[in-house]
């Protein structure tokens, strides 16, 4: 065993860390005065401080989430306005359709039946108009021996 070389033994675990550790994904962070962290000051005067200050930090969070819950109503609101429903009934299909319309546009938003259902049960009807058409011109007799 070397007793004066410099490398450590095979085996044992540094445990020196440097406090200045700086890791490839960290991001600098710089926060405005309000949100920097403080040490709490002993006496109660600050602690009474500090929770008017959290409950003024409480009152403008609920401000803010009620103006943004007003802001989310007035859009609601808009789109609603801009919108029509209609209900029609299809002739083809023989079935009723629920559409939304945009009113400035006219483009259908959405639409109950789908287009191709409908298209498929105009076609499956008019082939069932057909057969009964065809059926009353040349009637079936079966015979039976």
């Amino acid at each position: 065993m070397d007793i004066v070389s410099s490398r450590p033994a095979v085996g044992t675990i540094s445990t020196a860390r440097s406090e200045a550790v700086q890791y490839r994904e960290a991001v600098r962070t710089e926060l405005p005065r309000i949100q920097r962290v403080s040490q709490p000051e002993s006496d109660t005067a600050g602690s009474a401080t500090d929770d008017r200050r959290a409950g003024d930090m409480a009152a403008r969070d609920d401000r803010i989430l009620a103006d943004r819950r007003a802001r989310m109503e007035r859009i609601a609101d808009t789109m609603r306005e801009s919108l029509q429903r209609r209900i029609e009934k299809d002739d083809a299909a023989g079935v009723l359709v629920y559409r939304t319309v945009d009113r400035q546009t006219g483009e259908v938003v959405r639409q109950f039946p789908d287009e191709m259902i409908l298209k498929l049960k105009a076609y499956a009807r008019e082939m069932a108009r057909k057969e009964e058409l065809e059926a009353a011109e040349n009637p079936r007799v079966e015979k039976v021996a």
